[in-house]
């Protein structure tokens, strides 16, 4: 009897023996840090808001983090393979959330600053918890 191979499909052709996975969720994530990153990156924050550091400090950093840290966990867990769209994408989700939650605030009438800063570190902390917790998962299940 014969039987017809199929070829395998060579997902990067300068490294031998990787197939090409089929969808972008089979692959999990290689290291955790980025996850904790954010969790640290989050406490680190709202410390500097709160015990007052001096402006130019408190000021970058604060801008830089929610600039990239609430929309860039929220495009890790969506999980796009390309680095530079992943970094897009979490840049433009940060800058959505950032007004979404300032909008939110005005209509409630509780416009603060360090609530605004809060809930965006509970957002991007929540989804890296999620993050943390899916790959645990996906670790036991290869086992």
């Amino acid at each position: 009897m014969t039987q017809i191979a199929e070829p395998e499909i060579d997902a990067n052709p300068g490294l031998p023996g990787r197939r090409a996975s089929s969808s972008l969720g089979d692959f999990p994530s290689p290291t955790p840090w980025p996850a904790l990153v954010t969790l640290v990156a989050g406490d680190a924050i709202l410390a500097l808001v709160l015990w007052d550091v001096p402006g130019i400090l408190r000021t970058v950093s604060v801008l830089g983090y929610l600039s990239v840290a609430p929309g860039l966990a929220c495009a890790r867990l969506i999980r796009i393979p390309d680095g530079l769209s992943r970094f897009v994408v979490g840049v433009a989700l940060s800058l959505a959330l950032g007004v979404l939650v300032a909008q939110g605030m005005i209509h409630l009438h509780l416009w603060t600053p360090l609530l605004g800063i809060a809930t965006l570190t509970v957002i991007a902390s929540l989804v890296a918890l999620i993050e943390l917790g899916r790959d645990v998962l996906h670790h036991r299940r290869r086992r």
